[in-house]
């Protein structure tokens, strides 16, 4: 007979899934928005990235400034409060703050490298453009280049390295910045369109 034993979970990998609610006519203004930028904006999509997208990371302007994506500001902010508490987080002394937030356009054949967000506690992702079939965001497990991986008979949370989420219109993901991930090539003749953010406290 076996000694009993317990499976105790530290350290676990979080991610925070929110469906907004009534967000078509809201998605519908911030694609509208987004093809505004994507008219008017060079793409600043750094050197040192392989991947091909349309993007204003670098262009030194916090999107929520804008018309009219100032409107996610506060479905971002909510967001995150109610993630920074169930993580029990002291927001109440240092409430959580946006400080980046930018577009992403991915076209056919587009992807994005593995990454995380340096120096911010949170990261976010909200999807108003997410046809069926777009790429994937997948989310890669902090210790995955750092041990050896057994061999295993099913795919488990407990034993998986990397773990896929579909965008869907009108949901937003948030996790630890320090969590690496990347988006898979999208093979459709459509748009994803995604609006990025980092937050600290």
């Amino acid at each position: 007979m076996s000694n009993p034993s317990n499976i105790i979970m530290n350290f676990p990998t979080v991610i925070q899934v929110s469906e907004i609610e009534n967000a078509k006519a809201l998605n519908e203004k911030i694609c509208k928005g987004a093809y505004g930028l994507v008219k008017t904006q060079p793409n600043t999509k750094p050197g040192s990235w392989a991947c091909n997208l349309y993007t204003t990371i670098l262009s030194g302007q916090c999107l929520t400034d804008l018309e009219p994506f100032s409107v996610l500001k506060t479905v971002m902010e909510e967001g995150v409060g109610k993630f920074a508490r169930e993580l029990k987080y002291d927001v109440d002394h240092y409430p959580p703050q946006i400080n980046e937030c930018w577009l992403n356009v991915y076209g056919k054949g587009h992807s994005q490298d593995i990454h995380c967000h340096r120096n911010h506690v949170f990261s976010g992702i909200y999807y108003p453009k997410a046809p069926e079939g777009c790429g994937e965001v997948v989310f890669h497990s902090p210790l995955a280049d750092q041990m050896l991986e057994p061999p295993v008979t099913e795919i488990s949370p407990l034993n998986t390295s990397s773990f896929r989420i579909q965008p869907v219109p009108g949901r937003m993901l948030l996790f630890r910045s320090w969590l690496r991930h990347s988006v898979l090539p999208s093979d459709i003749d459509d748009d994803r369109i995604s609006i990025a953010f980092n937050v600290v406290m």
